[in-house]
């Protein structure tokens, strides 16, 4: 398969089965943004070096066009904060790389500069994040790696 370099058209899509929320159509930019923190190295007495623990947690970010409907992003957020739903992120259809986990939904702002389009930045923790590949039929989309968190 040839390389796929281009974000997007791609999918990004949040909630539970029948009551997604559809992010895709509203972002001008998605990532998910690894942030791993190491412990100190330990020396012990003898001299010898052990390397210190290693955790990484995961964050979906995303800019999203403001919508002051009832039924935009920023209402939704501010409707779900607090809560852990599934999520589905897809770069770009046509390559092979697609995401699913957990985002802890969180409220983001209201309103910017007067008679503007505005951006808000949206930022959820993730859990339970893996990858797999889209183009497999549904039913069958076998999680290629679970990544840590």
């Amino acid at each position: 398969m040839a390389k796929i370099r281009t974000l997007g058209p791609g999918q990004l899509i949040i909630g539970e089965d029948g009551q997604e929320k559809k992010f895709d159509a509203d972002c001008t930019k998605a990532a998910l943004t690894p942030k791993t923190d190491t412990d100190d190295s330990n020396t012990y007495l003898d001299g010898h070096d052990e390397a210190g623990a290693q955790k990484t947690n995961w964050t979906l970010e995303a800019t999203i066009k403001e919508d002051f409907s009832k039924d935009g992003l920023s209402v939704w957020c501010f409707d779900n904060a607090g809560k852990s739903l599934p999520f589905k992120f897809i770069p770009n259809k046509e390559g092979s790389l697609g995401f699913t986990g957990d985002a802890l939904i969180a409220p983001v702002g209201f309103g910017g500069d007067v008679k503007k389009q505005n951006d808000q930045d949206v930022s959820f923790a993730v859990s339970n994040l893996e990858h797999y590949d889209p183009s497999t039929q549904p039913g069958t989309q076998a999680v290629d790696r679970q990544i840590a968190d």
